[in-house]
């Protein structure tokens, strides 16, 4: 009951309601209004996702939404109303609510990729001795869904489990970034572009030099283009028609591979990425 009691009192404090036959004239506007509503408070939660672990500030929200102080104090005061978000009373920060963990089991359910690479991801990093990544894409975002550890006492972790990056940021991003149909790949970096910028170490050229290389490839492979001494490999999972569902990635200290060994790496990952699909979509294999 929690579930529907917290959806009615979103919808009723986002939808105005036609009481009387004097309101049907008005019906039309008061649907726009309310569809508005509801794609800001959707915006809101994607920026919050977006804070990850540490939760997003209010700073935060209103330069990734780029909506106006009031919209968002309303619209943040309902999600916390309905319990979908929460507010650090020391930090100031906001975090997606408990409830949400109920919805993230439910979609998990229908959206298992992470319990069916869960297997897969685990040998790879057993046999290659490095933390190996699975990325999602979110929108205009890639997620990390999952991160396996190696045993090796030197570890480069770059992103925890639900981490948000911009979708092209990190090897796995831009592994599915390119391996998404070019003109949609481009609105995404165009999209994303003040996301890029505002990252010191961003190099537009180098950015824009590493997304060919990679498209031409079919793997992401980068040296210190994301963080200074940080190298890493990414590759697509497809699906049948070879569109992006997830990646595979590794990151690793520049020097610990040489070329040799980073094209093995690759191919290891290509091949698990395939085996993943296979899990996730059944016999017939992406094409």
């Amino acid at each position: 009951m929690q579930d529907t009691e917290s959806s009615a009192l979103l919808t009723d404090r986002l939808e105005p309601h036609a009481t009387d036959a004097s309101d049907v004239a008005g019906a039309a506007t008061a649907q726009q209004m309310a569809a508005g509503s509801l794609n800001r408070a959707v915006l809101l939660l994607r920026a919050i996702a977006r804070g990850g672990q540490a939760g997003a500030a209010l700073t935060d929200i209103v330069n990734w939404t780029g909506l106006p102080r009031s919209t968002i104090h309303r619209v943040l005061a309902m999600l916390e109303e309905t319990g979908w978000i929460e507010r650090d009373a020391l930090t100031r920060r906001f975090h997606l609510g408990a409830e949400f963990l109920a919805f993230g089991i439910a979609a998990a359910a229908r959206h298992p990729i992470e319990r069916q690479a869960a297997t897969e991801l685990a040998a790879l990093s057993r046999e290659i001795g490095q933390t190996i990544y699975l990325i999602v894409r979110s929108g205009l975002d890639g997620v990390c869904a999952a991160r396996q550890e190696s045993v090796s006492p030197i570890q480069t972790l770059v992103l925890r489990p639900g981490s948000h990056v911009p979708l092209g940021w990190g090897a796995g991003s831009m592994a599915i970034l390119t391996a998404l149909p070019e003109k949609e790949a481009a609105e995404i970096i165009a999209h994303n572009h003040k996301r890029f910028v505002a990252m010191p170490s961003f190099d537009e050229a180098a950015f824009a030099k590493a997304v060919a290389a990679t498209r031409e490839r079919g793997f992401a492979s980068h040296d210190g283009l994301f963080t200074r001494g940080i190298s890493g490999i990414g590759v697509p999972v497809r699906d049948q028609s070879s569109y992006p569902i997830a990646a595979v990635s590794t990151a690793f200290v520049s020097d610990w591979l040489d070329e040799e060994q980073r094209l093995r790496c690759a191919s290891r990952l290509k091949e698990t990425a395939s085996r993943i699909a296979r899990r996730l979509l059944g016999p017939s294999r992406p094409r």
